[in-house]
């Protein structure tokens, strides 16, 4: 086929427009207090997010029957994908020149690919378009790379599947990040990556491994073995392993203790390691009958999409074919440019709109039964995983280590005002989000490391977010401000990341729940929940050692209002309060904690805290054991709508106030009368929770 010099020229997409909003106007609007103001607005401008303003075409619907995906069930009937078609080997070679008329194309060559074509050999072009039709498939036998300076766009077929110990990379090593222009559907010649597109179709099939697994032992500085809770499969020799932080909260650093090592030999349980760990990494009894080792991360995979360290490409997938994404691993993806803010002095950087690490944009029901299994997304300078608007989509196993920006993500609104375009039926399933970061730190605002946005049928679970950094507001995992989604949320893990395991700044509309989470050792709140009024459940979880408080309540309930139920909250002695709340914004429906186990705190189980100018506490604490002190009441917060006390094991309740009647009771700031309350005492509830040691299995395509 034919194969050009130079390659040709494509219509740039249209320049992106950034927000001409001023930070000053922004934090103006937000009706939230001046510390929270900062917040929402550092937000907006922390994304900088512009809405697309032409979504492009439509791709034509599959043939076949429609199927609609487990669970929440849209009323357009969405078309079913077809099954992966087994790797065509009958190509020609792309090594025989007679196939390219007379040469093979070298670096500078603008390669179309029309008919059926066996990469054996490594090889390096100016750019490639596979045409609808087409196919690319690397030989499985051989390890191979293909070099590409310009894009890579698939409207065929582009396979990376190898066999054995075969090795398949694709690398973008010329990619000059400051002429990105960013957008939506349209290429750019400027923005290098692999681009799917039409009904191109995508099959990156590595060989299976599990993702990580928790070390079944402490580790400490010096050791040069693992002994895991389980054995992997698939881990070998040369294999990179990232371990993670799980110390206390002492020391600017306790976020960032990660070991990155690499496999000398492997033994059932027992890893072998090239040199010896710099850091401790302790197990921690967390309480419940659970105790938890640091998770040792493999980020070695035998498929391979990669930029340079200073050229980082990208993955956007609009293609109406689904594609299969497996065992990959992509590294130095999701461009970075100076932007005009400084801090400190010196010019910082941003990210590339619509330019991310693995990026499905607009698929709409096209997306449904896309699986990304055991996929590494690392070094990346922007959000490694994106389903934007796109709808049942299936990550399992998932890593995102040393990425910037909300780690697992889609693209939300312009502003507090408007609501989150939605994407249905998302899956985190054992997934990781591992030191997400953000430039510069200090103003890293809500930074995330799933962003729980807005949609019906979404599912978190089994997950782990580790290492999270950032500022105010910061966290493992986030429902953020007009960006509802109804999500199932369970067996989930936060722990020694920089701020909270959980962050809720949320005004819902819906009823959430949240259970058998479980928050550790991160620098913030196990639960940091606002924003004004909302409807959750947070129940069977445990919160250890966390460097604020277990839980802080900014938020007051709507309707039935918001419960905190069976929960187990040791602050291991690094705060005043197990649960405290802040300055809530509107009169709501009271919060119920019950049948709670505070202990470990130095001041008491629940401190009311709430500002003089804001709405006054609504809180039941009911049949809850405490551990010394049950209650304090500020001196500088106002009388209260209503505080109710009964402890485990009590008949009565009791209603407090500051200086009202009643008993004094110095030890609370306040005096106790008897109150009636609806519900009868109830025994203490003991959370039991059972999370795993290791990632969910994965596997290859079985064709």
């Amino acid at each position: 086929m034919e194969h050009r010099a130079t390659p040709p020229e494509r219509v740039p997409g249209p320049q992106v427009p950034r927000s001409a909003v001023d930070r000053r106007r922004l934090l103006g609007w937000l009706a939230v207090p001046v510390v929270l103001a900062a917040v929402g607005g550092e937000e907006l401008l922390r994304r900088e997010l512009v809405a697309d303003a032409s979504p492009g075409p439509t791709a034509p619907p599959l043939s076949g029957p429609s199927t609609a995906a487990e669970g929440h069930v849209h009323s357009a009937a969405p078309p079913e994908a077809p099954a992966p078609s087994p790797i065509d080997l009958t190509g020609r070679h792309w090594s025989d020149a007679a196939g390219w008329g007379g040469a093979v194309p070298g670096p500078r060559s603008a390669v179309t690919i029309a008919d059926r074509v066996l990469l054996d050999t490594d090889a390096a072009v100016g750019s490639l378009l596979i045409e609808p039709g087409g196919s690319l498939v690397f030989a499985p036998e051989r390890s191979l790379t293909l070099a590409s300076a310009g894009n890579v766009e698939v409207r065929g077929t582009l396979a990376l599947s190898p066999a054995g110990a075969a090795v398949h990379a694709l690398r973008f090593p010329s990619v000059d990040e400051r002429k990105f222009r960013g957008g939506g559907m349209t290429i750019a010649n400027t923005d290098t990556g692999l681009w799917v597109t039409g009904a191109g179709y995508l099959r990156l099939d590595g060989a299976a491994k599990t993702a990580w697994v928790r070390a079944a032992a402490a580790l400490g500085p010096g050791d040069a073995t693992l002994t895991l809770a389980a054995a992997p499969a698939g881990w070998q020799a040369g294999d990179e392993l990232a371990v993670t932080p799980s110390g206390p909260p002492d020391g600017d650093d306790f976020s960032t203790r990660y070991d990155l090592c690499t496999i000398s030999r492997i033994d059932g349980r027992t890893v072998t390691l090239t040199a010896p760990l710099a850091y401790a990494h302790p197990r921690v009894a967390v309480g419940a009958g659970l105790t938890l080792g640091a998770e040792v991360l493999n980020l070695t995979r035998s498929v391979r999409i990669e930029g340079t360290e200073r050229g980082r490409a990208h993955v956007h997938v609009t293609s109406s074919r689904r594609a299969d994404v497996r065992h990959a691993a992509l590294r130095w993806l999701g461009p970075r440019q100076p932007g005009k803010d400084t801090f400190a002095g010196a010019p910082v950087t941003e990210p590339v709109l619509g330019r991310y690490g693995l990026h499905f944009h607009m698929l709409g029901d096209a997306g449904r039964g896309t699986v990304v299994e055991g996929v590494v997304v690392r070094d990346t300078g922007s959000h490694a995983f994106v389903p934007h608007a796109s709808h049942g989509i299936t990550f399992r196993s998932c890593i995102s280590h040393r990425t910037w920006e909300d780690a697992y993500w889609w693209d939300g609104p312009l502003d507090t005002r408007t609501p989150q375009a939605p994407s249905d039926d998302i899956t985190y399933d054992s997934c990781v989000a591992s030191l997400t970061t953000y430039e510069p730190a200090p103003r890293g605002y809500r930074l995330t490391g799933f962003s729980l946005g807005a949609g019906t049928g979404g599912t978190a679970r089994d997950c782990v977010a580790v290492g999270v950094q950032g500022a105010t507001g910061a966290s493992g995992y986030e429902w953020p401000e007009t960006s509802e989604g109804i999500w199932t949320f369970e067996r989930c893990l936060a722990h020694n990341n920089a701020q909270n395991g959980i962050f809720v700044w949320l005004n819902a509309q819906h009823h959430h729940s949240v259970g058998q989470f479980v928050a550790y050792h991160n620098g913030g709140w196990g639960i940091e929940h606002g924003a004004y009024l909302n409807d959750f459940d947070y129940t069977a979880s445990v919160l250890y050692g966390n460097g604020a408080g277990g839980l802080v309540v900014h938020a007051l309930g709507r309707d039935s209002g918001t419960v905190v139920d069976g929960l187990l909250i040791d602050a291991a002695g690094r705060s005043d309060f197990a649960i405290a709340t802040a300055k809530h914004q509107l009169a709501g429906e009271t919060v119920t904690i019950s049948r709670c186990r505070l202990t470990g705190y130095r001041k008491a189980g629940v401190g009311f805290r709430a500002t003089a100018d804001g709405h006054p506490d609504d809180i039941a604490v009911l049949d809850c054991s405490f551990g010394g002190n049950e209650v304090w009441l500020d001196p500088e917060s106002p009388p209260p709508t209503r505080i109710v006390l009964r402890r485990a094991g009590d008949r009565q309740a009791v209603r407090l106030t500051r200086g009202g009647p009643g008993t004094a009771e110095p030890q609370w700031n306040a005096s106790a009368a008897p109150v009636a309350v609806d519900t009868p005492p109830r025994a203490l509830a003991a959370p039991s929770v059972a999370l795993k040691d290791i990632a969910a299995v994965t596997d290859r395509l079985k064709t």
